[in-house]
C-alpha cells in the first residue's frame, strides 16, 4: 500500500511540475522576448554616450540612466 502512495505522490509531482508554468501564465514566447533585450546606459543630456555598465557621462559627469534595447530580427 505504501508503494502505491509513493507512486501516486511521484506522479502528481511530475504532473504539477509540467503544468505549473502554464498555470502561472509564463509563455515561451515571453521568455524568448525577454532574452533578446540588452541593458545599456546612456546620458540624459548626451544620448550619443552609450555604455554597457553604469557610471558617469565622460562629457558632463551626469549619472548614466538605464535603457533597454530590444534586439529585433526582421525578414524581407
Amino acid at each position: 500500500m505504501k508503494k502505491i502512495n509513493w507512486m501516486t505522490v511521484a506522479l502528481m509531482t511530475l504532473v504539477l511540475g509540467a503544468t505549473f508554468p502554464a498555470m502561472t501564465g509564463c509563455k515561451t514566447s515571453e521568455l524568448a522576448a525577454n532574452s533578446s533585450q540588452t541593458v545599456k546606459y546612456t546620458c540624459p543630456m548626451h544620448p550619443e554616450v552609450v555604455q554597457n555598465s553604469p557610471g558617469n557621462c565622460p562629457i558632463c559627469c551626469m549619472t548614466l540612466v538605464e535603457t533597454i534595447n530590444t534586439v529585433s530580427s526582421t525578414t524581407h
